[in-house]
Order: structure tokens, then C-alpha cells, then sequence
């Protein structure tokens, strides 16, 4: 009887024996599921027969590279611009202008006459500019001589108003001036200042002379001129030794060469 016992409790040991080594204990599990992903990993190494090894898998980030570095770079996109045909100025290296001017002149106490005069310029730069001017002009009968019925205070030699200018000039404002849309001529507005001498009178007279003008280029080798100034000198003329203000405005053409 004991001997049956001892075979029972043999068998059931058996059997229990063999049902735990089949069963997945919990501390067995991440073992378990760590060996099919090791082989995935990027950080270790392939077996040799896996399928990583062998290159017929692979990832889908490389191949993604792979792509960008093959793929051509985008293209640029030009604008489609009509593009209008813009003439330049072709202004020769010339720096000497010659040229003569025509215009009123305002001699104090003699009335406004017609001035002629010739100018001969020297541009030292794009922006200054050397001037000699000569101008004549004829004074008129002052209004003591018109009320006065015979009385002359000058013959006609000495009614002859001449006058020499060495002036500075200085392109203030240079730019273009357009006539429609597609002509368009250089100018400048330029200021000019000196020194000079005027023979009025019988009286050789030191005189100062400023103003203003506009030029403007029809052509390369043409200029046109507008000027103002004031010759300003003392005289005793009138029997009064005062300074005399003698207002001039011309117009004028001049070329380069």
C-alpha cells in the first residue's frame, strides 16, 4: 500500500514538474520578447543571415535620403518683365564751353538797354566751373536829362556800358529735363559769383558780380543757357559816389569742345 502511495506522489511531482518548465514566469517575459527586436535595433549588429544584414529591408529614412540627394534642386522662376529701352546721354569729355548770350540790362539811373556778351568756360569738375564773361550794352538818358529839355550829363562814347567777369560757378542741382516720355536732355541749375571790371562813364570801376542760371544739353557738344545776375560797383555818376546795381538777364547757346 505504501508502495502505491509512494508511486502516486511520484507521478503527480512528475507531472507538476513538467507543467511549470513549459509555463512563462513573469521575469522570463522581457527576456522573451527582447531577442526579436534586438536584431532590429539600430545600435547593434545584425546576425548574419538576418534580413538586416543581408540589404533586402531597408529602413525607410535612408531610402528618403537617398532620394533628396538625387532629386534635382528647384528651379527659379524668372519674372517676365518687359524691359523699356532707356537712351543714355552720351556727353563728351569736353571741358571748355564757349558760347554768347543775349538779354536785358538794368543800369541804374539809365534805364534797361540790350546787353551782347560772349562767355568762355572751363569745367574743372562735374560740380565747378570757371567763367569769362564779356558784355556791352548802351546806357539810356536818366530822367533828370528828359526833364531838363537839352541837358547831357554823357556823350554817346561814354554811355557805353563794358564789363569783364572772371567768375566760380557751382552745379547745384544737376538732373534731366523730359519732354514727353522718351526724350530726356541733361541740366543743371547752377550758381556763379566774381569779380570784374565795368568801363561806364569814363570811370574804370571794380565790380562784384553773383546770379544764377540753368543749362540744359539738347545734344552732346550743345548747351543752353538762362542767366540772372546783379553787377554791383560804386559810382559818382549822378554827382552821389554810391553803389549801383545794374540787374541783367540773357539768354544764350554755347558749345563744347
Amino acid at each position: 500500500m505504501e508502495t502505491r502511495i509512494r508511486l502516486l506522489l511520484l507521478s503527480i511531482a512528475a507531472a507538476v514538474l513538467s507543467g511549470c518548465a513549459s509555463m512563462h514566469w513573469p521575469w522570463q517575459h522581457g527576456q522573451a520578447a527582447a531577442s526579436p527586436s534586438e536584431a532590429a535595433a539600430p545600435g547593434t549588429a545584425a546576425a548574419p543571415g538576418s534580413a538586416a544584414a543581408s540589404g533586402t529591408a531597408p529602413a525607410s529614412g535612408t531610402a528618403a535620403s537617398a532620394d533628396d540627394a538625387t532629386a534635382p534642386p528647384p528651379s527659379v522662376i524668372e519674372p517676365q518683365v518687359d524691359r523699356r529701352t532707356v537712351k543714355v546721354p552720351k556727353i563728351g569729355a569736353k571741358n571748355i564751353e564757349l558760347g554768347a548770350y543775349y538779354g536785358e540790362l538794368s543800369i541804374q539811373d539809365f534805364g534797361a538797354q540790350p546787353v551782347t556778351g560772349a562767355r568762355l568756360d572751363y569745367h574743372i569738375t562735374e560740380d565747378f566751373f570757371f567763367e569769362a564773361d564779356y558784355g556791352r550794352a548802351k546806357g539810356g538818358r536818366t530822367s533828370f536829362e528828359q526833364l531838363s529839355g537839352g541837358i547831357q550829363l554823357l556823350s554817346d562814347a561814354e554811355r557805353r556800358f563794358t564789363y569783364y567777369n572772371l567768375s566760380l560757378g557751382y552745379n547745384l542741382l544737376p538732373g534731366e529735363v523730359f519732354i514727353g516720355r522718351n526724350f530726356a536732355m541733361p541740366s543743371a541749375f547752377y550758381t556763379i559769383g566774381g569779380i570784374g571790371s565795368v568801363d561806364f562813364a569814363g570811370q574804370q570801376n571794380f565790380t562784384v558780380n553773383f546770379g544764377a542760371g540753368f543749362r540744359v544739353l539738347p545734344t552732346d557738344w550743345l548747351a543752353l543757357h538762362i542767366d540772372v545776375q546783379d553787377l554791383v560797383f560804386k559810382s559818382d555818376v549822378t554827382g552821389v559816389n554810391q553803389l549801383k546795381n545794374n540787374l541783367q538777364a540773357t539768354i544764350g547757346a554755347s558749345v563744347f569742345f
